[in-house]
């Protein structure tokens, strides 16, 4: 066979398999996906709300189509295939451009309606629900906002992957996939109860002088932690929690019920220390000093009109965002 007709014949399987790949329904590629992330088809149906036997029939018509195995089953598992993962990635790319499409349409349309995803840390909650959300929310009724709380590190995570379109985050390190548009500098404040040893010591409080104590710690994916771990490796001290928490709230009653010490930025505390339940003090080391709370998108994200109606609005009238 010459090289032209074997060319040929190569091209014409390529346009076939190039029209199978565009017939294929929207909702198995979407099974794929969610099976791709969940790590088994019983979850991914769970997630999509339909039964598991639904979703398998669906995966088996695309691989019947296609001519190609997508998924492997393993124990009660199932992972994708090379095939598979290439077919994930083209979902991934197509609905990333819907995304930009129906981005423009909503300017074209000045989106008089529409949903706003945000991030914060449990700690912003405070400073965000009673002023600068409840305005928004109040200045436009038609919107609709979707609120998810998180570590710095499972915030980020939805950024990239476009779940959230923006987050207010404390201590993010320098991540050129974000874009930061507002930001204020925050010290972390050691948090106790009034009349705690460590209340009456009337100065600033050491990482040697919480050695003595029991201690509450968030953990490591917050923000408020890891800056605490690099305070600890500066002044090579190991602290020892009594209590470990991805709950700032639940520490702070720690530190209030229980007479325990908590390390958090000072704006976390902000209404206990107004009802004078509890005590921020000063700490001597630097490093808990120059962390900030910032308000950050994905670099190149194109948000709607409503969504960058949002991030104007926070970043205009969040006094913990605004420069002092």
């Amino acid at each position: 066979m010459t090289g032209t007709r074997r060319s040929l014949l190569s091209e014409k399987k390529r346009q076939q398999l190039a029209g199978r790949l565009a017939a294929i329904d929207h909702r198995g590629l979407l099974g794929l996906h969610e099976v791709a992330g969940a790590g088994s088809v019983r979850g991914a149906a769970e997630r999509l709300g339909i039964s598991a036997s639904a979703l398998s029939r669906q995966v088996a018509r695309m691989e019947e189509d296609l001519g190609i195995m997508l998924l492997e089953r393993h124990g009660r598992g199932a992972r994708v295939t090379e095939a598979g993962a290439l077919l994930n990635d083209y979902f991934e790319e197509q609905r990333a451009r819907l995304d930009g499409v129906v981005a423009q349409l909503q300017d074209i349309t000045e989106a008089r309606r529409g949903q706003i995803s945000l991030g914060t840390g449990e700690g912003f909650l405070w400073h965000l629900m009673r002023g600068p959300l409840r305005g928004f929310a109040q200045a436009h009724p038609q919107l609709h906002m979707e609120l998810s709380v998180g570590s710095t590190d499972q915030l980020v995570a939805q950024l990239l992957d476009d779940s959230i379109q923006m987050a207010v985050l404390y201590n993010l390190p320098p991540d050129p996939r974000l874009q930061s548009h507002a930001a204020r500098r925050h010290p972390m404040r050691i948090v106790v109860a009034p009349g705690h040893p460590l209340h009456r010591l009337g100065r600033k409080i050491t990482l040697q002088d919480l050695r003595q104590h029991r201690l509450g710690m968030l953990t490591g994916s917050h923000g408020v932690r890891q800056l605490l771990l690099s305070a600890e490796h500066g002044e090579r001290v190991r602290l020892e929690p009594q209590l470990r928490s991805n709950s700032a709230r639940a520490l702070l009653r720690f530190a209030e019920e229980w007479g325990g010490v908590v390390i958090t930025a000072a704006f976390a505390v902000a209404p206990e220390v107004l009802e004078k339940r509890l005590v921020a003090l000063e700490a001597e080391s630097g490093i808990l000093e120059g962390a900030e709370a910032q308000l950050v998108t994905r670099r190149g994200r194109r948000l709607s009109p409503a969504a960058q109606q949002l991030l104007r609005h926070l970043a205009a009238h969040t006094p913990i965002l605004r420069a002092s």
